[in-house]
């Protein structure tokens, strides 16, 4: 086969989005290497070389990363320009493709189950295009059970095969015990002092960052620790009601956001993180905690379906509008070594599973059966 990848969002600092996409243009090539692969990728992203090169792998730069020009127009021209056999593509699906059979990725279905917190041009466009993408797609791949039981029951599909392929983390980036005055070093030149919480993820309502600002304002007095927070800002709103529900608790000075950070950086704080909270109430997947867990971080998360999938046995959880309930489990792990140990212990057993490697040999199974073709594995 001759399949086509849009990865247009490469080098655009779209989390885990781009970490998938990333991921999937090296390893997709290697699960299935008699299929030929067409990357199409914008201009910075080529230049930049983002992509590492390989035989069976063919990089075409867009004239436009903008996503209805690409999808309407220059995508269908790609497809016939390269004889594409398959395209896999992110949440929308391009329109008059001819033969070529679409694979529609869908991370998760926050846009179209809460339309209020989800506004603007793209997400009233994902809402409006969703369920036509799903009609001219041959196969969806989603991140995880939850959301392929999500996506089923949302589009009422019955017959139409949806595959969870399961993120993955690259173990040999993202592990423990890295040089510890390496680690200060990058602690002291991000102003960090003393012990900390960590979270990390794009800043929006979804994520509840408020619980969190809740559980350290309940244990300042108490404990010496401050909460560290990494990610872009998605929702200036968010971010300007939480800057003002810091003031109003008194912790303004034991809240550090960084804002966007580098993978060696991010690396360095899951390393030496007393924990890692994710409070998230909507989930896809949830890359972070995975992350940190493979740092050996002890980790607390919400009690949310998608989380019980993947993290149940290795971190301790709290619903999601309990300050009380995630006080406690902050307090099991900063008082208890023991619960930290074993939870360490537990989540870095499981974080060596999820690997991009039995991710992309999920996506690669699913394109055979689709195609009634099965290729070699390298």
């Amino acid at each position: 086969m001759r399949i086509g990848i849009d990865a247009h969002v490469l080098g655009k600092g779209i989390g885990g989005v781009e970490r998938f996409l990333k991921q999937m243009v090296e390893w997709l090539p290697r699960s299935s290497a008699d299929h030929e692969y067409v990357v199409f990728v914008n201009r910075d992203a080529a230049n930049a070389r983002m992509i590492k090169p390989q035989a069976n792998v063919q990089i075409v730069p867009l004239v436009t990363a903008n996503p209805l020009i690409e999808r309407s127009l220059i995508i269908p021209w790609l497809i016939r320009r390269h004889r594409l056999d398959t395209l896999i593509v992110q949440r929308l699906c391009p329109w008059f493709c001819g033969r070529c059979k679409l694979i529609l990725t869908i991370h998760d279905l926050t846009p179209l189950k809460f339309p209020k917190a989800y506004r603007g041009l793209t997400n009233h466009l994902i809402r409006l295009l969703t369920d036509g993408s799903v009609r001219r797609s041959s196969l969806i791949l989603t991140p995880t059970q939850t959301i392929a039981a999500e996506v089923k029951a949302y589009f009422k599909l019955k017959t139409k095969p949806v595959i969870a392929y399961y993120n993955g983390v690259d173990v040999t980036c993202f592990k423990p015990n890295i040089s510890k005055g390496t680690a200060q070093g990058c602690l002291d030149r991000l102003g960090i002092r003393g012990p900390y919480m960590f979270t990390s993820g794009a800043i929006e309502a979804r994520k509840n960052l408020e619980i969190i600002y809740d559980a350290v304002a309940a244990i300042a007095h108490d404990v010496p620790i401050s909460l560290v927070i990494v990610g872009k800002i998605r929702d200036k709103g968010y971010a300007a009601y939480l800057s003002r529900r810091a003031r109003s608790l008194g912790i303004e000075d034991k809240v550090q956001h960084l804002g966007f950070v580098e993978e060696a950086t991010l690396v360095a704080l899951y390393q030496n993180a007393s924990l890692f909270i994710t409070a998230s109430r909507d989930e896809g997947f949830n890359m972070p905690p995975l992350e940190a867990m493979s740092c050996g971080a002890p980790i607390i998360c919400s009690d949310i379906p998608v989380h019980r999938e993947l993290f149940d046995g290795c971190a301790l959880f709290f619903p999601a509008d309990s300050k009380v309930d995630l006080v406690t489990q902050i307090y099991k792990l900063l008082n208890t070594p023991e619960a930290h140990h074993q939870l360490r212990d537990a989540a870095s057993s499981l974080a060596s599973r999820f690997t991009w490697q039995a991710a992309s040999e999920r996506i690669a199974t699913g394109l055979e059966a689709l195609s009634g073709t099965k290729g070699t594995a390298r």
